[in-house]
């Protein structure tokens, strides 16, 4: 086409979203005939036939279904766009999924930056220890973890929002006994406060196997309020990654050991469902934040 016409793009999609061209003038106000024009100059344009005119029900030819299939995800922004703007009465809900440790630490900066900018967006949070990868798939627009989960959700590609280093900490007294630690090795058949086992603290073992390292382990917890908890309270030496230990580290309740080994990062990754407006402006929002806090 060397004019590109918009409308005539618009009538055909109206059309086959509406399901034939009664339909479609009923919901656009427009006359059958200009509709019936508009495709019938679409198809010469393209010199294809969209529009299977031998059969007594709306069908549309092969060429038709992909030309339309290439135009339904524009249109849906378009219009997605166009009723949050214009329709007061609309109320768009965003369904988020989140593991409860990262959702602590970065929704509620995060969401109060996006209210800004959409504040008729009704935001429904789901904070989860392990994510259910049906109801993923099912209910949520995005869901937040760490990528070990995440890719164990099919047929979905995640994006890493940011690569987080680990560090072993301890409260203040253990600290003084400890701090000047610097060899991983003299760890060895120290007090441990750990999380139940999972794929990540499957990761943390390995390390420790890795370098010989065997604790006494104190505890072990499923919830990350009760694992700072007793690491403040000087119960045991813990393992945790820079994001969730910056509140903790600011308020010198925990400390670092300033260890001369590499340890592993944790990947905090997203899955984006809907690709729609709001999740594109949440997945940006989440990226700046999320790299600033890790200064």
């Amino acid at each position: 086409m060397d004019n590109f016409n918009f409308n005539l793009f618009k009538y055909f999609y109206y059309v086959v979203l509406y399901n034939g061209v009664t339909n479609a003038s009923k919901n656009l106000s427009v006359a059958q005939p200009s509709l019936s024009l508009s495709i019938k100059k679409l198809e010469s344009e393209l010199n294809v036939t969209l529009i299977d005119r031998s059969s007594y029900q709306f069908k549309l030819t092969e060429q038709g279904q992909k030309l339309f299939e290439v135009l339904k995800p524009a249109f849906d922004t378009i219009s997605e766009s166009i009723n949050f703007k214009n329709d007061e009465n609309k109320f768009l809900e965003l369904n988020i999924g989140i593991n409860q440790s990262y959702g602590k630490v970065i929704l509620s900066e995060v969401l109060k930056k996006f209210r800004k900018k959409y504040p008729k967006v009704k935001i429904n949070i789901d904070l989860y220890q392990e994510v259910d990868k049906d109801k993923a798939k099912g209910e949520y627009d995005i869901v937040i973890d760490n990528i070990l989960y995440l890719k164990e959700i099919e047929d979905v590609n995640p994006l890493v929002l940011a690569k987080i280093p680990n560090y072993f900490v301890c409260g203040n007294t253990l600290y003084d006994e400890y701090g000047e630690i610097r060899d991983i090795k003299e760890l060895n058949i120290l007090p441990l406060v750990s999380y139940k086992p999972s794929l990540k603290t499957g990761k943390f073992r390995e390390l420790c196997y890795k370098y010989n390292v065997k604790f006494i382990e104190i505890a072990s917890v499923n919830e990350s309020d009760l694992y700072f908890s007793l690491l403040k309270e000087n119960i045991g030496i813990g393992f945790s990654n820079k994001l969730l230990l910056k509140e903790y580290i600011d308020e010198k309740d925990l400390f670092i050991l300033d260890l001369d080994v590499d340890t592993f990062d944790d990947e905090i990754a997203l899955v984006d469902f809907k690709n729609n407006t709001f999740t594109k402006e949440l997945i940006e929002i989440l990226k700046k934040y999320v790299v600033e806090e890790l200064k």
